[in-house]
């Protein structure tokens, strides 16, 4: 039975956006220049959210889209809807038949001798907007360049028509400087740290160790993403068997949390089942105790759209 204590939008819906973004990036980094894909998200036998992503890989540049809206009962309380987007570029590294690989951008590979070395994604710039039943928010990141420190920027205003829900508390734009300058330095955004980790682990199966951490600040928080290969599985899925690949994420808060989210993202580890192909295609993601499950509805030529509700 769903405890309501845990249906918590703010960072639930965040977390399962971020274990999306994660395994849609891998299928991506390999065989698509575009991938546009469509999930659901049900808790408790709900649907309590859809969501769509797009990404674009130019070889040597990405970007990254992301829009999810809430739905059912639990768009009735919050009517929430985010959208986000990063840009950044790709360093490919050379080839290598022994140990050190030196740093590649946050993430640790290890020494194995002819391991395949994955690529680094070097975020530039992230921008997202929420919006629920009171406001309009905003949050920019610039992570600059080189040992810089990312720099993030927030502002709000009311919703046309529902002026008299907004908090007047809440002003913008002001610059968010909550997290250390040192938690900020060598961080990738909630959707650039994805397609990093991800070819991390798709460097495992050409010889690379079998789990890494990466860094992550989404502007008022930085956390970081243990990622573990499992090896194979089956998963049957709306009746079908599939083979999958068995991936593992959890995150870890490192600055910046309030104590109810810490307790929420302590507990929120993720599996994640890919088609067992050359795509690497995600058929769903489930939370190890408790959150939303994913399941790929649909794959889209362009930007899936998300269906509007009536309010």
């Amino acid at each position: 039975m769903m405890k309501k204590r845990r249906l918590h939008p703010s960072a639930s819906f965040v977390f399962a956006a971020l274990s999306a973004w994660i395994v849609l990036s891998w299928g991506a980094i390999a065989h698509a220049r575009e991938l546009h894909l469509s999930y659901e998200a049900n808790w408790g036998g709900l649907h309590v959210a859809d969501f769509s992503l797009s990404l674009i890989n130019g070889g040597n540049v990405y970007e990254n889209r992301f829009h999810l809206e809430t739905r059912g009962a639990t768009r009735f309380f919050t009517n929430l809807a985010v959208t986000a987007s990063s840009r950044g570029r790709i360093i490919s590294p050379p080839a290598t038949t022994n140990g050190d690989n030196g740093g590649n951008g946050g993430a640790t590979i290890g020494n194995a001798a002819g391991a395949h070395l994955a690529d680094t994604y070097l975020a530039k710039t992230y921008h997202t907007e929420y919006t629920n039943s009171r406001h309009f928010r905003w949050v920019d990141i610039d992570f600059g360049e080189g040992d810089e420190p990312a720099h993030a920027s927030t502002g709000t205003s009311p919703i046309p028509g529902r002026e008299e829900r907004w908090n007047p508390a809440e002003k913008g734009p002001e610059v968010l400087e909550k997290v250390e300058e040192n938690y900020r330095i060598g961080v990738s955004d909630p959707i650039t740290m994805i397609p990093q980790m991800m070819t991390m682990v798709r460097a495992h199966l050409n010889g690379g160790p079998p789990s890494t951490v990466v860094k992550g600040f989404d502007g008022r928080r930085r956390f970081d993403m243990d990622v573990t290969y499992l090896g194979l599985a089956s998963r049957t899925v709306k009746g079908i068997l599939h083979d999958t690949y068995h991936v593992r994420v959890t995150p870890n808060p490192v600055a910046g949390f309030k104590e109810r989210h810490k307790i929420l993202w302590n507990g929120s580890t993720y599996d994640f089942y890919l088609s067992r192909d050359d795509r690497f295609v995600p058929i769903q993601i489930v939370p190890v105790k408790h959150g939303p499950v994913l399941t790929l509805i649909t794959e889209c030529e362009t930007q899936c759209p998300i269906k509007a509700e009536e309010e």
